[in-house]
């Protein structure tokens, strides 16, 4: 079983060995799956990849029974790695742009105001227009630091993670590398402030100028 890709694009059905339907893979890891059953009240289970039987081209068969399967959500729940709803959804999120590709144009009162350019899990996200994101100076000023250590720690999670899935994805402030995030970041002075090997600014003075034009679009 190698389309992996396919598999998670198209959500395919997981069915337990005792022929119940237990829901959809959203995510693949080297060494288990993430599935998620139901609309409302979701359950997610973290399948180890032993558990899978076969795969007939339109679902994953299990070799355990779906009593079985408790014991994998309580496993997922006591994972640090996904302990939250904000991280599973960041994993397919994550997944999802390791399968991107062309050019996505974001024009806004007929400006382009953001690119985005994806070939072979490199990402490229150009901001052309920093007054797209609307954030309140004011909102800026009085939250910088705490802001700064809260968003540092969710892009080393993020970045970590497309690491793991072999994605790039390189921040563009007007055309000019600013920062590059996952597989292929190579920091060296910039780890001393990240504490991260998925992290790398590329310049700076290009990523403070970023954060200068978001703020200064909004006064």
């Amino acid at each position: 079983m190698t389309d992996w890709d396919n598999i998670i694009k198209s959500k395919k059905n997981v069915r337990t060995k005792d022929n119940i339907s237990v829901g959809n893979v959203v995510a693949n890891y080297e060494n288990y799956i993430l599935v998620i059953e139901g609309v409302i009240n979701k359950r997610t289970y973290k399948i180890p990849k032993s558990s899978i039987e076969s795969y007939n081209g339109s679902e994953i068969i299990l070799n355990i029974n779906h009593q079985d399967l408790k014991t994998f959500i309580e496993d997922f729940h006591k994972t640090n790695q996904l302990n939250s709803i904000e991280n599973m959804f960041m994993d397919i999120l994550v997944k999802g742009l390791s399968l991107m590709s062309g050019t996505i144009k974001i024009t806004v009162q007929d400006k382009e105001s953001l690119r985005i350019e994806s070939a072979d899990k490199k990402i490229n996200l150009n901001v052309i227009d920093p007054s797209i994101f609307e954030i309140p100076v004011e909102t800026i000023k009085h939250n910088m630091i705490t802001d700064f250590l809260k968003y540092l720690k969710e892009a080393k999670v993020f970045a970590h993670k497309l690491t793991e899935n072999g994605v790039t994805l390189f921040i563009l402030n007007k055309n000019e590398n600013a920062i590059t995030l996952g597989k292929d970041a190579s920091p060296s002075f910039s780890k001393l402030i990240t504490r991260s090997d998925d992290i790398q600014i590329d310049s700076i003075r290009k990523s403070m100028k970023l954060a200068d034009d978001i703020k200064d679009e909004d006064k």
